[in-house]
């Protein structure tokens, strides 16, 4: 089907060139437009392609023009070549461009006119024609169906859709899902700004995790604002160096950039580092395939402890990590920038003050006998890595699950609580080593 598309490309490539003949044929002013004869004369899908891609009022200008006019059935091919079911899912950029390649501006030439050689197209892609063994263009044969005057031009039919190089580089490629739809043109358009495209195109068996305009708009991230730099390295936490179907995605995976992604394939859907959720799967092309994501990946930033510095609603987690350091018998800071996996229960400043203010004796952490203050840090510490969707694979029988500290969690997670009576409040805060859950009470063993 892909050697198909791009023949029929060819084709529309060479009627353009048609039209730089010396043997020019002379418009007829008693007839339609060039808009008005494709109309009549059933060109159908090139109607609504010149309407979305607002070319009409060009083609209805003086011209002259001769335009190398796709059938509706050589449009229906490009779409399944491209894998879009209508013209209108298209960006309208692309349409334009693939339109004016089957355009020659500023004359009107008759088929027994057209000579070897080259000629720009409207789109300023040449076209290579040549005569042997029937007109072609860029190796594609013309139509029978030629020679269609009109008031300003003439049409040649072909039997297929003309695609300037720079767009046909994108067919056949893991990027070719995203580049022909209305519905990935932020993330084109990041990969563009991030310098990624050739690498994309070039690099075989890639796995994207596409991430949709409405991913973008719900991230709150707009690409006009983010650095190339700081875009490579989103992006290119979105790209496993490996094709993954869907019935092949593994607990983790490296990513192009070095960090890894978590997935978790749950009865209730298949999410990425908890909160993005796989929405579409196995868009296979080239050597790649796509899958379809309803946020914004975002690379870890540092470990747990990392994290936890770098969140305001932590210092007293933080200070009280701090003090193993010095007085423990355990260095928890050491111990949580490990490798992991940690799932970290993360009590904010004011459980820290609830906490505090439980006991007449403590009037601030360092208040806390040492010993107690471990075995309460570490009774918020799993030994593995648990987005809020694991939990439930995770517990036991009992609904519990074992903390580094020895004693057990309990959890009800229809109301997301532990131990009945404090709530997880936020959740799925990605660290290299793990992950942190927010919760509004200490957690006492």
């Amino acid at each position: 089907m892909k050697n198909t598309f791009l023949k029929l490309s060819m084709i529309l490539l060479s009627v353009f060139i048609l039209g730089c003949g010396d043997d020019e044929v002379t418009p007829q002013e008693n007839l339609d437009d060039i808009v008005g004869v494709a109309q009549a004369n059933g060109f159908n899908s090139l109607a609504a392609a010149l309407t979305r891609a607002d070319l009409i009022g060009a083609l209805q200008g003086a011209g002259p023009f001769t335009v190398f006019a796709p059938t509706d059935e050589a449009f229906t091919n490009l779409l399944s070549e491209i894998g879009q079911s209508s013209i209108d899912d298209i960006p309208v950029p692309i349409l334009a461009d693939i339109l004016k390649y089957h355009v020659i501006s500023g004359s009107t030439v008759a088929s027994s006119d057209i000579s070897d050689g080259s000629v720009s197209s409207l789109q300023g892609t040449d076209l290579e024609l040549s005569t042997a063994g029937g007109i072609m263009v860029n190796g594609v044969s013309v139509s029978n169906t030629f020679d269609v005057p009109a008031s300003n031009g003439i049409i040649h039919a072909i039997e297929g859709v003309l695609v300037p190089a720079e767009i046909g580089q994108f067919v056949n490629t893991v990027l070719e899902p995203a580049y022909f739809s209305t519905s990935f043109t932020t993330l084109v358009s990041a990969v563009v700004k991030a310098d990624l495209t050739i690498t994309l195109l070039n690099t075989p068996n890639l796995t994207i995790f596409a991430p949709s305009n409405s991913a973008f708009e719900s991230a709150m991230i707009n690409i006009d604002e983010v650095s190339a730099e700081d875009l490579t390295g989103i992006l290119a936490y979105h790209v496993i160096t490996s094709k993954v179907l869907s019935d092949g995605i593994p607990t983790e995976a490296e990513t192009f950039n070095g960090a890894a992604i978590n997935f978790s394939l749950t009865a209730n859907g298949n999410f990425i580092n908890g909160s993005t959720e796989i929405v579409a799967v196995d868009i296979e092309s080239g050597s790649g395939v796509v899958h379809v994501i309803d946020n914004v990946l975002m690379p870890p930033t540092g470990t747990v402890v990392d994290v936890a510095v770098g969140n305001d609603d932590f210092t007293s987690l933080v200070a009280a990590l701090t003090r193993t350091t010095t007085e423990g018998t355990v260095n928890l800071v050491d111990v949580l920038n490990g490798d992991g996996p940690f799932t970290v229960f993360a009590p904010t400043n004011a459980a820290f003050q609830s906490l505090l203010d439980s006991n007449n004796d403590w009037s601030a952490l360092g208040d806390i006998p040492i010993e107690t203050l471990v075995s309460v840090l570490t009774y918020h510490v799993v030994g593995a890595k648990a987005y809020d969707v694991d939990l439930a694979g995770a517990v036991n029988e009992d609904s519990q699950i074992q903390s580094v500290q020895g004693s057990n969690l309990t959890f009800d997670l229809s109301s997301l609580m532990i131990n009945s009576d404090v709530n997880i409040v936020s959740t799925n805060i990605n660290a290299t080593n793990g992950v942190i859950h927010v919760i509004d009470k200490v957690l006492v063993p």
